[in-house]
């Protein structure tokens, strides 16, 4: 017994070998390519397209300035997966070439509906984006307009209409950024008292002249004036009729003299509905 110990205590100590992967590993994997070239090409390309436009739709959805229109930029990304698989299953198959065609339908229907649904997005973006930028601007230019302009002329209502094109120079525009692309239109409601076109001319000029130490370009002005006797109105459209003086837009004045404004009310009494009984007595 005590030989016994002695021998085991003096063995080498055992040598461990890694254990051996089957073999039928590699050939379940042999067997799965080889069933995947068999049903034929197209189906390697329809799974990697779902992931690609599934990636790229997320990255359009959770950016801070998405780009809708990526996923329209990179469909010919689509077109060369298939080709590529198309080619390696020609060279690997041979004569048994087979296309899998109801895999290489599933891949344009995808493609074109992630098209489509990229243009909806952008679409509806570009509107709402336009739709807050028009309003923010015009926020500014009224708020400028009133800083300036109110000891220049007596105004009592003010209107601003920006119209910006969305495909301008940035996504962000401010007033500043207002180029000839733009639209701006301002109503100007006057309340002063002119006894003449000349005077009323004078202080659309001054409003325009205003504007423009202001760098804001508008596009077109409208300006109206009604008291009780008097009815002036001037519209100011493009460049060359803000160029003009005062003198040349008195005579584009429009000007309406009542001579007696009391008489309007007494039209109410001539101008309600009759039946023929009553034109028959007449």
């Amino acid at each position: 017994d005590a030989l016994d110990v002695m021998f085991n205590k003096n063995d080498p100590a055992p040598i461990k070998l890694s254990p051996v992967p089957p073999k039928n590993q590699k050939t379940s994997v042999r067997k799965l390519g080889w069933g995947v070239v068999q049903k034929g090409a197209g189906i390697i390309s329809l799974s990697l397209i779902l992931i690609f436009m599934g990636v790229v739709m997320i990255a359009c959805l959770f950016s801070s300035d998405p780009d809708y229109m990526l996923p329209l930029k990179l469909s010919p990304v689509a077109a060369v997966l298939l080709g590529i698989e198309l080619l390696v299953h020609y060279l690997m198959s041979g004569r048994n070439f087979r296309v899998h065609t109801l895999s290489i339908i599933f891949c344009a229907v995808v493609v074109a509906g992630s098209c489509f649904m990229a243009v909806s997005l952008d679409k509806s973006y570009r509107e709402t984006r336009t739709a807050c930028d028009n309003r923010s601007i015009a926020a500014e230019i009224y708020d400028s307009s009133y800083k300036e302009l109110k000891y220049i002329a007596d105004i009592s209502q003010l209107e601003v209409t920006v119209d910006i094109n969305p495909l301008g120079k940035s996504a962000e525009k401010g007033m500043s950024a207002l180029s000839a692309d733009d639209y701006v239109k301002i109503e100007v409601e006057l309340d002063g008292n002119y006894s003449n076109p000349s005077e009323f001319a004078e202080e659309c000029k001054s409003i325009i002249d205003g504007y423009r130490l202001m760098r804001i370009p508008v596009t077109d002005y409208s300006f109206r004036c009604e008291d009780r006797f008097n009815s002036f109105r001037l519209d100011v459209n493009g460049s060359f009729m803000q160029d003009c003086t005062a003198s040349e837009l008195t005579q584009k004045v429009y000007h309406v003299y009542i001579e007696n404004y009391d008489y309007i009310d007494d039209l109410d009494d001539f101008v309600g509905e009759t039946t023929e009984t009553e034109s028959a007595a007449a």
